[in-house]
């Protein structure tokens, strides 16, 4: 689990631009593994109930592009809408996930209610003096509303859904990495 995960959230109308870093003592490897298991998603992230790769290519330099399904929930205090969005992926091996929505469906709203999703990850290995591997992991994410949300209730639900999902991350690194009770670092 992370002792704390540094999230920033702007919005501009309809439009929320979120940042989130967490310090995370494992190697690239475990971080990367962990981040693009997409069948492991719902063991371990919340709001996820199922993800399947639906096609998977090969590039040339190495890294890949997916298409992905996910089913779940979004949830915020006692508000809750099941939602489907597929996503086109591509990585950048031990470098880069980056996510791009092509259809979402938000409960009641259906195709309705998001107009853009966007998602990158982004491991930097960190030098550490004792020799230990560590990562940063960087998450940023733009999410377009075609609905305006309540004025302070928006922000503040990409907020805490982007926490709650990064330390469900670090905490799957930490079990990955055999180190049960430990705790990562938030910047």
């Amino acid at each position: 689990m992370a002792d704390e995960v540094s999230v920033e959230v702007r919005r501009s109308g309809r439009r929320f631009e979120a940042e989130a870093m967490l310090d995370l003592a494992a190697d690239a490897n475990t971080v990367w593994e962990t981040i693009t298991d997409y069948g492991a998603l719902p063991r371990f992230m919340p709001g996820i109930r199922a993800c399947r790769v639906i096609e998977r290519q090969r590039l040339a330099d190495g890294g890949e592009r997916l298409v992905v399904e996910q089913q779940g929930e979004f949830r915020f205090l006692l508000f809750a809408q099941s939602m489907t969005v597929r996503l086109n992926i591509e990585h950048q091996t031990l470098r880069i996930a980056e996510a791009k929505a092509t259809s979402f469906e938000l409960g009641l709203f259906k195709r309705r209610a998001i107009d853009v999703f966007e998602g990158r990850y982004e491991l930097m290995p960190l030098k550490s003096r004792r020799g230990a591997s560590r990562v940063q992991l960087r998450y940023t994410a733009v999410i377009g509303l075609l609905l305006p949300p309540p004025p302070a209730i928006g922000s503040v639900a990409v907020r805490q859904n982007l926490a709650t999902q990064l330390e469900a991350v670090a905490g799957e690194v930490a079990r990955r990495s055999g180190q049960t009770g430990a705790r990562s670092r938030g910047v």
